[in-house]
């Protein structure tokens, strides 16, 4: 399925054609000409999987729930996570597909993520492992530097911030930042050990984030939301978005969440 949409967008990745708005997805986002390419080659998957009498649940950022004979399990995609990097020709975008058994972010099972720019593939099973292009997973080693920083911060769910001055303790704390805009792409840089931390202080939705929670789960990664709390019994639905700091090292776990109650962001 994502390798169908990676060659679908070869030809409306950065182009005027894909950049084309054509109306506002189930998720709140206007839905664009990439998006709805990407969608148009899940929903033939999944009526292909129907047609062969699997049962399923569709929830996916554009078209909303459509059910497929049974309500569970569920299948949340986002066809295109980092469409405005899609439509501006950046090359970091992705597909994001998350089977779920239940209604909550412990109740993940499989996740995939496919990069759409570059052929790479991030999977994991609950209880079976994460994997880079169907080899286990063996990230980089995380640590603070000398200076007790984090050396590379990734930021996401930024576009709902109003008070940016309460990052200015993590700002100034990290080494260097990027925010990429890729939710999902984001947090398996995460799970590599690429990035030190992710920060979404203005939180993700369930269709950018559960596949990517359970690979840094399978990872062996810590994942809170900005107090330190549990992310395991916060809903999958459309009404759901929660902030989420994540990162393989506990102690720049524990550092990051020192630099945002700093500011007064927790």
């Amino acid at each position: 399925m994502a390798a169908e949409i990676a060659t679908c967008l070869d030809d409306l990745a950065g182009t005027e054609e894909g950049r084309v708005t054509l109306e506002i997805g189930a998720g709140g986002d206007r839905t664009a000409v990439v998006d709805r390419g990407a969608e148009d080659v899940v929903v033939a998957h999944c009526e292909a999987l129907a047609s062969a009498g699997v049962r399923f649940l569709l929830r996916s950022e554009e078209l909303g729930d459509r059910e497929y004979g049974a309500p569970h399990p569920v299948l949340l995609v986002d066809p295109v996570d980092g469409s405005l990097n899609a439509m501006y020709g950046l090359p970091y975008y992705c597909t994001s597909l998350c089977l779920v058994d239940g209604d909550r972010v412990e109740d993940a099972t499989v996740a995939v993520v496919r990069s759409l720019a570059l052929p790479t593939v991030y999977a994991a099973v609950r209880g079976g492992g994460a994997t880079r292009d169907g080899v286990p997973l063996h990230p980089l080693r995380v640590a603070l530097d000398e200076r007790r920083r984090v050396p590379m911060l990734l930021l996401e769910g930024m576009s709902t911030v109003r008070n940016v001055d309460a990052l200015g303790p993590l700002l100034a704390g990290s080494r260097r930042v990027r925010l990429l805009g890729s939710a999902a792409l984001s947090l398996c840089q995460v799970a590599t050990g690429s990035g030190s931390a992710l920060v979404a202080p203005g939180g993700m939705r369930a269709f950018d984030c559960a596949a990517g929670l359970l690979l840094l789960r399978e990872s062996g990664a810590v994942t809170t939301d900005l107090g330190g709390g549990s992310l395991d019994d916060r809903p999958l639905d459309f009404a759901a978005r929660f902030p989420i700091v994540a990162s393989l090292s506990p102690e720049v776990h524990r550092r990051t969440l020192e630099l945002l109650a700093a500011g007064g962001a927790t």
